[in-house]
């Protein structure tokens, strides 16, 4: 940027900066506890037209006459105040929007318990931001994947090029926060570095930013439809792959097997059975999805074999799909067999009294 140029900007923040501390100690003295430049006049990374970026921190609603929004020169800006609890909450890392709590240059503190207060916050989200990648960080970078896929189903529903355009825009801004988040970052750069600053990053799914791209250029519904599909499909993906390397599964015990093969036939194996008497295709399909729904968790929780009993499920056979639930079973037990567990399976109500 010509030299001129960046010196009739800041000569232009000063005065703005000035006007505000002058408006502070003539109107509400003491009401504000610190302000400082975060943005493009923090990073440097300014043009012509960047306005100022102040983070204003109150301690009571006097202060509030500080905010305005107004144009200078055909620059909007938007001064306003916020409270501590705003910058306590970016401790908490919930997006990745959290820079004002690093990347800030201060101009002004109330006194010394605000820069205590600032810098005890500041310290917070640095250890936060250092520390290993946890099963909360994967769980926070998996809610905005799951926010995302609420978008894609907008898109998904619609043809209206402008209600997709926006759904798509939404689909990639949680995809970009669960990117963020799974690698503790914060956006450093505004909206506009975002691609590149994606990009630098080391947990990043293999294709990732060119159907980024695609996303973004894609010209019409059905472009918009195909590559968030592909984009998606992905990101879900990788976040399988992901889980997998953090989540170590266990060896399953005796005593995380006993009684769930007993569970199993109290559940669904009736139910399974009763769907052929009385030609249930729906009752038959719930009930071998709910029990596949099992299956899945143990084998994503113990080391065990998968056992998939959906994969040849038909509507129109009922007894067939009975019979490959049972298979499933019979899978199962295997399990009991290799640890040495009896079923708990009684022929008469006094074997029961007995055995109880």
């Amino acid at each position: 940027m010509d030299t001129g140029i960046r010196q009739k900007l800041e000569e232009r923040n000063t005065r703005i900066i000035n006007a505000i501390l002058a408006k502070m100690k003539r109107e509400c003295p003491g009401s504000v506890d610190l302000i400082g430049i975060g943005g493009s006049f923090f990073s440097g990374d300014i043009h012509e037209k960047s306005d100022l970026d102040l983070l204003i921190i109150i301690n009571d609603d006097r202060a509030k006459c500080l905010s305005s929004c107004f144009i200078l020169d055909g620059v909007g800006f938007d001064l306003y105040c916020s409270k501590w609890d705003s910058l306590e909450n970016m401790v908490e890392y919930k997006d990745p929007y959290s820079g004002k709590l690093i990347d800030l240059k201060i101009l002004y503190f109330l006194d010394k318990k605000a820069e205590e207060r600032y810098f005890l916050l500041q310290k917070k989200l640095q250890e936060i931001l250092s520390s290993p990648l946890s099963e909360q960080d994967i769980e926070k970078a998996k809610a905005f994947l799951q926010k995302a896929e609420s978008e894609y189903i907008e898109i998904m529903i619609n043809n209206d090029i402008s209600l997709c355009r926006y759904s798509s825009a939404m689909f990639l801004y949680y995809l970009e926060f669960s990117i963020y988040m799974l690698n503790k970052k914060i956006v450093r750069g505004g909206i506009k570095r975002i691609p590149e600053e994606i990009e630098s990053m080391s947990i990043l799914p293999e294709g990732f930013m060119g159907l980024h791209k695609r996303v973004v250029c894609s010209g019409s519904v059905s472009d918009i439809k195909k590559s968030c599909t592909e984009l998606l499909g992905i990101m879900r993906k990788f976040f399988k792959g992901f889980e997998s390397k953090t989540n170590e599964k266990k060896d399953i015990t005796a005593g995380d097997l006993e009684g769930t093969y007993e569970e199993i036939v109290s559940n669904w194996r009736s139910k399974m059975f009763h769907s052929i008497d009385i030609n249930s295709p729906y009752l038959s399909f719930q009930t071998i999805s709910s029990c596949q729904y099992f299956y899945n968790m143990m084998s994503g929780k113990f080391n065990i074999k998968p056992i998939d009993i959906t994969k040849n499920f038909n509507p129109a056979d009922l007894k067939a799909a009975a019979e490959c639930f049972d298979k499933g079973m019979e899978e199962y037990l295997k399990l009991y067999k290799r640890l040495n567990i009896s079923v708990r399976n009684y022929q008469a109500i006094e074997d029961f009294e007995r055995g109880y």
